[in-house]
């Protein structure tokens, strides 16, 4: 991530509610976890959903950690993750 993504990524999270931040934190938490997915075939690996496909452009994520991170959550969590993401 570049420092003008960096900087604007910690200044939208800074002005998240706690919530909001526990959120976020479990997607990112997740991202971590998944990052080095590499024997999981292509045919079972998810895409990046269209809802935050953006967040993940701007911030330069890998699409397959991303993708297992988002389909974690369930219901109105993803809802609001999707809608953090927007407001990113």
């Amino acid at each position: 991530m570049n420092k003008k993504n960096l900087k604007e990524f910690i200044e939208n999270y800074v002005n998240l509610d706690a919530s909001q931040k526990k959120i976020l934190e479990k997607f990112i938490m997740n991202y971590g976890r998944y990052y080095d997915l590499k024997d999981i075939p292509k045919e079972f690996t998810p895409k990046v959903p269209k809802e935050i496909n953006p967040f993940v452009k701007k911030y330069t994520l890998k699409r397959k950690p991303s993708a297992v991170s988002f389909y974690v959550f369930e219901g109105e969590e993803r809802e609001e993750l999707v809608e953090i993401s927007n407001n990113f």
